[in-house]
């Protein structure tokens, strides 16, 4: 039997197989497809590696990356498949909406400045836009090594390169250390995604994963849906895009570029972001209110702090705002949404008016009358979303 017969017939490979199948092309990159949850539309895929030969069929990655770690060969491989997903990009349909190809790093790529550079001029050829690519980089590995990724996270930030933080869930990150790191979205684990339906404690962590993506500005992204309920229930709670074997399993390139220009029924709304728009109106009065008890008891330094951004000059850059003027503008073609815009114009201005008055040190009862009015477009306004969420529930 030869050394490729035994190593494929339960064996791990050697090195020298793998290196060779590395030189005639045989790890190759799967698509995973990924989804808006907000609108149905197909967004991109991740690309995930595998090892075909042609005579044994599919290989997991669990049988042969082992080795490629223990053996000092990721980086040359993950060079290897960053340069297939470049040149997926160009043979995507060009009729399609911009989709992103996610390609997933390690630490020791980020801290050599490969990834950056070989994007970079991937850029500078015109071989790609930096909307084309997404980098991943699991949670546990950022987290472990933040020191060595820090620099190159920042160089594809700067190139425009989005940057996800994979299995989000499984490690240790705190929101501080979060906050100070140039993520776009997080990528939900498979695992918390799989046991959302085995109790109510593990639905909350969901949802709080959720919450606190967007919280720090970043998307969130579930993997491993698998049913339609989970399907679903993310949708519900705001969660923006999903990937799953109920979606699709990972494919050829040739089958994704087919896949995405066949007709789906995936489905999409902005029920989820709709309510988190509500509590956003609560968080916006109850900023207001954080701030002038803090005025009373003479600790001014921190309004600006408990304001913003909730509280800014532009309406757009408030949190409310920032989905209002955003991705809610898909609901443009609705009467109760575009009913929205001048109310929310309106409290913006007062709460900024509010402010103001804080700052001036004006009287109680100034500030009383200012809340108050704040108050009532507060309720106007909860009562418009309102009507927005029974509008979609009925049209959709």
């Amino acid at each position: 039997m030869s050394e490729r017969a035994r190593s494929r017939a339960g064996d791990e490979p050697t090195v020298e197989v793998l290196q060779q199948a590395m030189l005639n092309d045989e790890l190759m990159l799967y698509y995973q497809p990924k989804v808006s949850l907000l609108s149905g539309d197909i967004v991109g895929a991740e690309a995930l590696v595998r090892w075909s030969d042609g005579v044994n069929g599919i290989v997991s990655p669990s049988e042969f990356l082992p080795l490629v770690e223990r053996s000092g060969l990721l980086h040359d491989l993950t060079l290897h498949l960053l340069d297939q997903v470049i040149d997926a990009s160009s043979q995507l349909p060009e009729h399609q909406p911009a989709l992103s190809l996610a390609i997933n790093v390690a630490p020791d790529d980020l801290a050599s400045n490969a990834i950056s550079q070989r994007i970079g001029r991937a850029l500078d050829d015109k071989r790609i836009r930096p909307s084309d690519l997404q980098v991943e980089i699991t949670e546990s590995a950022v987290m472990g090594n933040v020191d060595k990724v820090y620099d190159d996270l920042g160089r594809l930030k700067a190139l425009g390169i989005k940057i996800l933080m994979d299995d989000f869930g499984t490690g240790y990150s705190s929101i501080d250390r979060l906050s100070q790191l140039p993520f776009d979205a997080l990528k939900l684990d498979q695992g918390i995604v799989k046991r959302m339906g085995s109790s109510q404690q593990n639905l909350d962590v969901v949802r709080s994963a959720i919450s606190m993506a967007r919280e720090l500005g970043m998307t969130s992204v579930a993997e491993g849906v698998e049913t339609a309920e989970a399907y679903n229930f993310l949708i519900a709670h705001g969660c923006e895009e999903a990937q799953g074997f109920f979606i699709a399993r990972p494919m050829s390139l040739n089958d994704f570029c087919t896949f995405i220009d066949q007709e789906h029924n995936f489905g999409g709304s902005q029920m989820g972001r709709i309510h988190q728009a509500s509590l956003n109106l609560l968080r916006f009065r109850k900023g207001l209110l954080d701030a002038a008890f803090c005025r009373r008891i003479g600790s001014g330094a921190t309004l600006q702090s408990l304001t913003d951004p909730m509280l800014c000059v532009q309406v757009s850059e408030s949190r409310l705002g920032l989905w209002y003027f955003g991705v809610g503008q898909r609901l443009s073609a609705h009467r109760a949404f575009t009913d929205i815009e001048h109310p929310l114009r309106d409290m913006h201005s007062s709460g900024v008016e509010f402010v103001e008055l804080l700052a001036q040190n004006a009287s109680a009862q100034r500030l009383d009358q200012a809340l108050a009015k704040v108050d009532i477009q507060v309720d106007h306004l909860s009562a418009l979303l309102h009507a927005l969420e029974r509008h979609l529930l009925i049209h959709e």
